[in-house]
C-alpha cells in the first residue's frame, strides 16, 4: 500500500548572503528613536506620546572546508525583536509628565522566585540543624 498522504515541506526558506547583508544594512531603520516613540495622540489640549523598550539580537556564521572525500561550505543567520511598552509622556499646558506602566507579571514572578530560594535555603538550614 502506498502512502500518499501529503506532507508539509520541512525545508526552511533560504537566503542569500547578499540579500541578507543587504536587510542587515537596513537596521538603523528600525533602531532609531522612532522604534522607542509612538505616534502621539491628542486629546483636547492633552498630548500623549508612547514610549516603548525595543531590543534585538542578531547573528550569522559563514564557513566551508574539507577533508579526504569532500568539501562543502555553509551559513546560516538568524535574528529576533522584542518591545514592551514602558511609559506614556503625557504633555499638557500645565505639565509634562512621565507616566511608568508597570509590568506587574515580572513583579509576581520575581517574587514567587525569591519565596521559592528562600524556602529551599531554610529547608536545608533546617535538614543541617536537624542531622547535626
Amino acid at each position: 500500500m502506498n502512502d500518499t498522504t501529503a506532507r508539509p515541506s520541512t525545508a526552511t526558506p533560504s537566503i542569500s548572503a547578499p540579500s541578507a547583508l543587504d536587510q542587515l544594512a537596513r537596521l538603523p531603520e528600525f533602531a532609531g528613536a522612532s522604534a522607542c516613540f509612538g505616534e502621539p495622540v491628542s486629546a483636547g489640549e492633552r498630548t500623549v506620546i508612547p514610549v516603548a523598550e525595543v531590543h534585538y539580537g542578531l547573528g550569522f556564521a559563514w564557513g566551508g572546508g574539507s577533508d579526504a572525500s569532500s568539501s562543502g561550505t555553509g551559513g546560516g543567520a538568524g535574528g529576533g525583536a522584542r518591545s514592551r511598552a514602558v511609559a506614556v509622556i503625557e504633555v499638557s499646558p500645565d505639565s509634562v509628565r512621565v507616566l511608568p506602566i508597570e509590568d506587574y507579571t515580572a513583579i509576581r514572578l520575581a517574587s514567587i522566585a525569591f519565596v521559592g530560594a528562600t524556602a529551599a535555603i531554610m529547608a536545608r538550614m533546617f535538614l543541617k540543624l536537624i542531622r547535626g
